[in-house]
């Protein structure tokens, strides 16, 4: 059924990614929140020393920990995509706008799948490549990881309740 369904165009992918940029930016705040909790409870235990830096803010965006800090932070970006998209096959934002991802065949993404796309979609930067290969309906990250964002009836939307299907 999915797999013939009609695929999302250029301004209902752009929409979505706009709902998920507000969700990913209260997610990512909360994670930063927990870093700088953890740090701090370090702190106290007496395992780390902010003698040197201003804050732990600076502390965090010094040296090796700049680095591991910002993997952290893409780690939990790309985990939110793999896990909706894995469980339900949309985020919160492509569901206000009823679109789902899907492999080619109307299967649900794979992990790697959904990491690859993820990975591959370059902020939203790959989904130009509909324009440039307009009338096909695949965004380049569609076509490398043979996926496919459809859009999908009111009542299909329903069905797919995203709290339902997720673990």
């Amino acid at each position: 059924m999915l797999a013939n369904a009609p695929r999302a165009g250029f301004a209902r992918r752009l929409a979505a990614i706009i709902y998920d940029i507000l969700i990913l930016a209260a997610l990512v705040m909360l994670a930063a929140g927990v870093a700088m909790l953890l740090v701090q409870l370090l702190v106290w235990a007496g395992l780390v020393n902010l003698s040197g830096y201003s804050d732990i803010a600076d502390y965090l965006n010094t040296g090796l920990r700049r680095w591991l800090y910002f993997m952290y932070l893409v780690a939990v970006i790309l985990g939110f995509y793999v896990y909706f998209w894995c469980k339900a096959g949309q985020t919160l934002g492509m569901r206000a706008w009823r679109i789902v991802v899907v492999q080619q065949n109307g299967q649900p993404l794979t992990p790697l799948q959904a990491l690859a796309r993820a990975l591959l979609a370059g902020f939203g930067l790959g989904n130009f490549w509909l324009w440039l290969r307009w009338g096909k309906g695949l965004a380049l990250q569609d076509q490398l990881t043979a996926s496919q964002m459809v859009v999908i009836s009111k009542e299909h939307s329903k069905s797919l309740n995203v709290h339902q299907n997720a673990r």
